[in-house]
């Protein structure tokens, strides 16, 4: 499941490459075809005169127009838009006025007008819902070149569900489904149990095991449960900064403690297994709400994303109006186009590159991460990432503990403390440069200011105050 969009992402370039060539090719196809034949030329008889000298003419053949061909229609291909920043994934309510809530459906050709428009933006498209016009989600999706995330909508209705599941597996059979969602939010409403989301998801992997599968639900209910978590194929939580009353300008900061801990949790149940912004979001209006806010928090989440390398899904493409009942004003607005199917403006100065370079803030703390540690008694070198910061402002000061070698020494060398980061933030140190290093029971790694001098270590009990002091983000770990 690992890396699950960023494939869908490059089989989706590849098949948005393929419809314009095939538009193209239909183009050149009927602008080349074959000439049409020529009808046969006639001849006139010419007819003997009354003398006395019979003669007989040579008949003249008579200039025969040539036909001329009828004009080929060319066809224009719909020009695409200039995209610089793409979204990874968009959430689409297609219920622009209408409650769904009432037996709102939409119509095939409805959803795909809906569809078509934001393909040129996304790389992803995720449905709640898999009847009332839904099912036709996936194949739509598959003439646009993108991959479907396609949700079962699960409530305490029982044969509901079942319908919702029916429909959702056969969409899956048909190969019109990348990423089955089982239910979404189902914990936080109390509408199901776990162990009811799992005899769910049971059902689908038995039905359909070729395809991933997951819930989606806030952090703090899926953390509760690990068997939860275990089961599903990629982890995917639904965060929103503006509901939890967080600060637009402490938004992604929010954000990313949050990952720090999920990835650490999930790490500690299924190692390995990839974390996925399901929902995210920030409205045009209401409380807090406003164009240049949704603007801000778009372009910083998207840098935010791209830095630490997580794939997400924008709440929601289309602004739906019903909401306003359930949600109050803000509601109504969370989409990047409007509900007369408007792009908003502030959103496309996003998608083009034309914004305030000086909205894109630091989208996160500066963070230390450590990509491989060596085990006890290999000499393979200590590898890591930073993430946040400049790479010519700042170096890394490695130190390891070696308990019969007194405590703490510096790495790679008492002379050469401090390890240069290269300018994607990778960076790597040898830790086993001599004596008994590769007896080290712990490693600390500090990010620290270009310009700082970190204390050197040879057998230091403990590491200077002033070390943590002056570091932006430090990690310790055990061996």
């Amino acid at each position: 499941m690992e890396n699950l969009i960023i494939t869908a992402r490059e089989d989706t370039i590849v098949k948005k490459l393929i419809v314009v060539l095939s538009i193209f090719g239909m183009v050149f196809g009927s602008a080349c075809g074959g000439t049409k034949q020529l009808k046969s030329t006639p001849t006139i008889e010419a007819s003997a005169t009354s003398t006395s000298v019979p003669a007989t003419e040579t008949p003249i053949p008579t200039k025969t127009a040539i036909p001329t061909e009828t004009p080929i229609p060319t066809i224009t291909p719909t020009p695409l838009p200039y995209v610089e920043n793409y979204i990874n994934g968009l959430d689409l309510g297609p219920y622009l006025t209408g409650d769904p809530n009432s037996g709102e459906s939409i119509s095939e050709s409805e959803l795909r007008d809906l569809i078509e428009r934001v393909a040129p933006y996304t790389f992803w498209i995720r449905t709640y819902g898999t009847e009332n016009g839904l099912e036709y989600a996936g194949a739509i999706a598959g003439e646009f070149g993108l991959p479907l995330a396609a949700t079962a909508w699960l409530g305490t209705d029982l044969e509901a569900n079942r319908s919702q599941m029916e429909s959702l597996i056969e969409m899956a059979k048909n190969d019109e489904v990348n990423l089955a969602i089982i239910g979404n939010e189902t914990l936080l409403r109390g509408d199901l149990t776990a162990r009811e989301l799992m005899i769910y998801i049971d059902w689908f992997k038995e039905e359909v095991p070729n395809v991933p599968v997951t819930t989606t639900d806030v952090w703090a209910e899926l953390k509760q449960y690990p068997e939860l978590i275990e089961s599903m194929d990629v982890v995917a939580v639904n965060i929103y900064p503006y509901w939890d009353n967080v600060k637009l300008e402490n938004s992604i900061s929010s954000i990313q403690t949050w990952y720090e801990e999920a990835k650490a949790t999930v790490e500690s149940i299924s190692p390995e297994k990839e974390i996925i912004i399901a929902e995210t979001g920030w409205p045009s209006c209401g409380k807090n709400g406003d164009p240049a806010s949704q603007q801000y928090y778009l372009a910083n989440l998207n840098a935010f994303a791209e830095e630490m390398g997580i794939d997400y899904f924008w709440f929601e493409a289309y602004d739906e109006a019903w909401k306003v009942e359930y949600e109050g004003e803000a509601g109504a607005c969370w989409g990047l186009w409007d509900n007369q199917e408007q792009l908003k403006p502030e959103i496309e100065k996003f998608f083009s590159g034309d914004i305030d370079e000086t909205i894109v803030e630091a989208a996160g703390e500066p963070s230390l991460e450590l990509t491989y540690i060596p085990l006890m008694g290999d000499t393979d070198d200590l590898e890591g990432m930073v993430h946040f910061v400049n790479p010519d402002d700042y170096r890394v000061a490695v130190y390891i503990y070696v308990p019969d070698a007194g405590g703490w020494w510096t790495k790679p060398f008492y002379d050469y403390p401090l390890t240069e980061i290269d300018e994607g933030g990778y960076w790597s140190c040898p830790i086993i440069t001599g004596g008994i290093d590769d007896q080290a029971t712990k490693i600390a790694v500090f990010l620290i200011p270009a310009g700082y001098t970190p204390p050197l270590a040879a057998g230091l009990s403990s590491l200077p105050q002033s070390l943590y002091n002056a570091s932006v983000s430090e990690i310790e770990v055990s061996r």
